[in-house]
């Protein structure tokens, strides 16, 4: 298991507090080159004579001051350096050998040439490498670093040393699963010192637990299955015995019969017709309780039903007597069984323009940025420099009002999204 860790110096990031132009690249470029001088000479055990030793994806051992020329010549306005720290969980025995795998394998998956240097720290319990990759490949294309990049590099890593080193490996995964199940006891024991707390302070009762509590409430549950039912449950009128649990039928007809009845002596308790007006409630309710439900569910049956018909390939379909004769020959069969597969084949394909615009034209607009930053380098009139410089701006802007209208595009189609499932839901 690896931990990977990425940041990057940009000159945009130094642009936020109101700094222009050329006083952010300064501070983004002096930010690189600290950074450099920290991974090569920062204190420590294994601090060499002159420095720790910095090595390349070709060489084992270079000059530091190749890596600050070229960061010190950076002219962009984007990401000066991106820097990477590898941190297995197993030291590797050679840690050049598994940075340059790590790396060339990364380089592959993207498709980019990375050029890079790195630094190996051994002043820690576990040795990590310091990598610094430039802003652009050996090809000139632009690096940027996303988190399904960190996952390969901790795929690439974990396979790299499971293949050199599998014992060291097999040990650190039962080490760490030691130190899981000592943090899961060290939490139950914690739990239940706090519980232990609480009883003695009175804010939790000590046998209150599932089992015990079932114990105590099983005999209850018998009981009332056991004991008499309860007199204000029935009454009885005119020699018959009515009861809450009869039907409402029954029980709305004595309501009725009672409604109905002018003889006095033939009338109902005050406290029996308190009771029996409930339960002709309670059983009405219980009627509809469910309705709004059944009424959705049918709602729901009878509009896929209409879809599955309406999308039906035999919706709509009328075969005449003549079709019918036609297909019972089998060739004629055979010929418009074929021709309604290739009318089908031709129905799936999309008539739509499937081309993004937009990416396109911001595609177009960073090529055009990245000739005349070229230019701009090549040439040495102040003047063209100021000249490229402003049509740099331009295509900034531009490539900034691009992403802000792919942004709303894109918060446009969610929108509309969340509005047809929406009335998607609402027709279920």
């Amino acid at each position: 298991m690896m931990i990977v860790r990425h940041s990057y110096i940009s000159v945009k990031a130094k642009q936020r507090g109101g700094v222009g132009l050329k006083a952010a690249r300064t501070l983004a470029v002096g930010a690189a080159l600290g950074h450099v001088k920290y991974i090569q000479h920062r204190p420590g055990k294994d601090l060499e004579q002159g420095g720790r030793e910095v090595f390349t994806d070709v060489e084992d051992s270079v000059d530091a001051k190749e890596l600050r020329s070229i960061i010190r010549e950076y002219e962009g306005r984007g990401v000066v350096i991106h820097k990477l720290t590898l941190s297995p969980e197993v030291s590797p025995n050679d840690p050049k050998e598994f940075t340059r795998e790590v790396m060339h394998q990364l380089g592959s998956e993207k498709g980019l040439d990375l050029e890079w240097w790195a630094v190996t720290h051994n002043n820690t319990d576990h040795r990590h490498v310091h990598v610094v990759v430039l802003s652009k490949d050996k090809e000139g294309r632009f690096v940027r670093f996303d988190k399904s990049d960190y996952d390969r590099l901790k795929e690439f890593g974990d396979r790299y040393l499971e293949r050199t080193q599998y014992s060291d490996c097999r040990m650190a995964e039962l080490a760490r699963q030691d130190k899981q199940r000592e943090r899961s006891n060290e939490r139950r024991q914690q739990l239940e010192r706090e519980r232990q707390e609480r009883i003695q302070n009175g804010e939790e009762l000590p046998w209150l637990h599932k089992k015990i509590v079932r114990e105590q409430l099983e005999p209850y549950r018998q009981w009332t299955k056991d004991k008499p039912p309860d007199p204000k449950d029935s009454f009885e009128y005119l020699g018959e015995q009515y009861s809450k649990d009869d039907g409402y039928e029954r029980l709305a007809g004595l309501r009725r019969h009672l409604h109905e009845n002018t003889d006095k002596s033939l009338r109902l308790p005050k406290d029996d017709y308190k009771r029996l007006a409930s339960w002709i409630d309670q059983k009405d309710r219980a009627r509809f309780s469910g309705e709004i439900d059944r009424q959705l569910s049918n709602a729901k049956a009878s509009q896929t039903a209409k879809e599955e018909a309406r999308n039906s390939p035999a919706a709509n379909r009328y075969v005449s007597p003549l079709q019918q004769e036609m297909m019972r020959n089998p060739i004629m069969g055979l010929f418009l069984t074929e021709a309604s597969i290739a009318a089908e084949i031709v129905r799936m394909i999309p008539l739509t323009d499937q081309r993004d615009r937009l990416k396109e034209s911001r595609d177009d607009l960073e090529d055009a940025k990245r000739d005349r930053e070229a230019k701009q380098r090549e040439r040495d009139n102040p003047d063209h420099k100021a000249f490229d410089e402003e049509i740099i701006d331009k295509l900034d802007e531009a490539i900034e009002d691009n992403k802000n209208t792919r942004k709303d595009m894109r918060k446009e189609r969610q929108k509309q999204k969340e509005k047809r499932d929406r009335d998607l839901d609402f027709m279920e």
